[in-house]
């Protein structure tokens, strides 16, 4: 008897112990179930923050990609801007030209290939004539501003008011027979002579009479030149006049020369244009108002 109640307390402690096992399994594997699932948490927040990030750095590349695009569309507006710019420098100056030479008839266009943005003006006037002078320097300066007398003009428009003879200022040429002839193009046959040295090459369009003067002793032709001026007449055209007018032209161009010289009459008055470069007189009489 006494045995079998040893054997009994042995079977009883072997479950006690065995009941104490499980339950510290238990325990441990809930345990390790908790700090898998706070690890589990813990990398969901992680890639939620990512995601975060992710999205807001998205969105101020977004943002940035805008503002530099909305740069470059400014930039690109400005840019195309600049020649409305220059275009008001000229208006600008035929603007005030206007209030002081009232009727005098003035150009809108400068005829210039660059430096637009520093043209300058100056004027005189006095009873009998009006005349203007175009020029480009360094900064653009105030209408009839003093520096501006110091300035080479690469255009001079004169108006000769009260004109009773526009013959006497305009050097028209009838046209000449029983010279060499030259062919301009297609249509258009030219004269040509020398004299004192130098080489005058004319032909005739309607009213108007033409000439190019080229210097021998230099070595100049004149046929190129009058080819050229031919093609801007056609071109351009010139002013309407009241009676026969005229274009002379030396070759050669250089700042100041104004080489030059188209005459022509309106009314009582007898205008002349005098250039540097025969193509930038033709744009500015093209826009005369």
């Amino acid at each position: 008897m006494k045995h079998r109640k040893q054997v009994l307390g042995l079977l009883l402690a072997s479950a006690a112990l065995l009941a104490g096992c499980g339950s510290q399994g238990q325990e441990q594997s809930q345990e390790k179930s908790s700090q898998a699932s706070s690890q589990s948490q813990k990398k969901k927040s992680t890639s939620s923050r990512a995601i975060s990030k992710s999205a807001a750095s998205s969105s101020t590349s977004a943002a940035s990609s805008a503002t530099s695009s909305g740069k470059s569309a400014s930039s690109r507006a400005s840019s195309k801007s600049a020649p409305s710019s220059t275009a008001s420098r000229m208006s600008s100056l035929t603007a005030q030209l206007r209030t002081q030479l009232p009727g005098m008839l003035l150009p809108t266009v400068d005829g210039l290939g660059q430096g637009s943005e520093n043209l300058n003006a100056r004027w005189t006037s006095s009873a009998s004539q009006n005349v203007v002078y175009y020029s480009v320097g360094n900064s653009p300066l105030p209408l009839n501003a003093s520096q501006v007398a110091k300035e080479k003009p690469y255009a001079v428009l004169t108006e000769n008011k009260n004109v009773t003879d526009a013959s006497s200022l305009i050097n028209y040429q009838e046209p000449k027979s029983g010279l060499p002839t030259v062919k301009l193009d297609g249509q258009v046959t030219g004269t040509e002579e020398g004299a004192a040295g130098s080489t005058y090459l004319q032909f005739n369009q309607g009213q108007w009479s033409f000439v190019v003067r080229a210097s021998q002793v230099q070595g100049q032709e004149a046929l190129p030149t009058a080819k050229a001026l031919l093609k801007l007449y056609q071109q351009y055209g010139l002013p309407a006049s009241g009676s026969n007018a005229s274009v002379q032209v030396d070759v050669g161009e250089s700042l100041g020369s104004l080489n030059t010289v188209i005459t022509w009459s309106k009314g009582s008055s007898v205008y002349q244009m005098k250039a540097h470069s025969t193509e930038t007189a033709f744009k500015m009489l093209n826009s005369l108002q």
